[in-house]
């Protein structure tokens, strides 16, 4: 049972962070909500804690960018994401969630480098045949694990250099899918408990409040700031990935 009252103060501070970044602003940021958490409870137990507000966060997000997606990316990422959900799944007791930190970690600051080191003028990169399988599934399987199902579909999103707003709408709808999928796989691992769930709703209704203060965000903040907003946070992210997946690494 939860009974530190610090855990809510963070749990709060998490679910707010996830509404920005459901918002379509700087979704990294959302990546620090389960380590806090993790300090208090374990951290499987907080992925699915935060897995009610977040299928509404996405229902919030795509009401407030809705018909904004871009269909033909939408129809083609959620079948890999879902098979990244039941690699998840499948994996899920011989898989350290340490070493997903490290991976996505190690990842995040390779693209962060790679953007802050072309120049303006550079093209963005298109994926190449295996990365726009790789990314998608990929944001599958993290998603599942540590709700970092972002960042890997960031690499394959940010490239395309879309519109703000029909990047906030395409990484929603995705995300609702994934989410509402995942509900599934939670219940078979017996992580939708009585508890869990109740914890989950009393958090409820912050998530609306992040969700808009993300979207009013978007709109206040230029195209280009936008990204390098996201791409800094990337970084800041995977460092902090990184340094949450050390005791992983037999030489740190």
């Amino acid at each position: 049972m939860i009974t530190d009252p610090y855990f809510y103060v963070v749990a709060v501070f998490s679910v707010f962070l996830h509404g920005m970044a459901k918002g379509g602003f700087a979704g990294s940021l959302a990546l620090l909500a389960i380590p806090m958490m993790a300090f208090f409870i374990p951290p499987f137990q907080a992925v699915a804690i935060l897995l009610i507000p977040l299928i509404f966060m996405d229902i919030v997000t795509v009401y407030r960018y809705r018909g904004m997606w871009d269909w033909s990316i939408v129809r083609y990422i959620i079948p890999l994401g879902i098979f990244g959900v039941v690699i998840g799944t499948i994996s899920f007791k011989y898989m350290s969630d340490d070493h997903i930190r490290i991976l996505i970690g190690l990842l995040a600051l390779a693209f962060s480098l790679d953007y802050f080191l072309r120049t303006s003028n550079s093209e963005p990169k298109k994926a190449s045949r295996i990365g726009s399988y790789f990314w998608p599934t990929l944001s599958g399987f993290t998603s599942f694990s540590i709700h970092a199902g972002g960042l890997p579909l960031s690499f394959y999103l940010l490239p395309k250099r879309l519109d703000r707003r029909v990047y906030a709408a395409t990484m929603g709808i995705y995300f609702l899918a994934m989410n509402l999928f995942k509900i599934f796989p939670y219940a078979y691992l017996e992580q939708m408990t009585f508890e869990n769930i109740k914890t989950s709703l009393m958090l409820l209704p912050l998530a609306p409040l992040g969700v808009y203060f993300g979207a009013f965000m978007v709109e206040k903040v230029g195209q280009e700031w936008f990204y390098k907003i996201s791409y800094f946070c990337l970084s800041i992210a995977g460092l902090k990935l990184i340094y949450d997946g050390r005791s992983s690494l037999f030489f740190l």
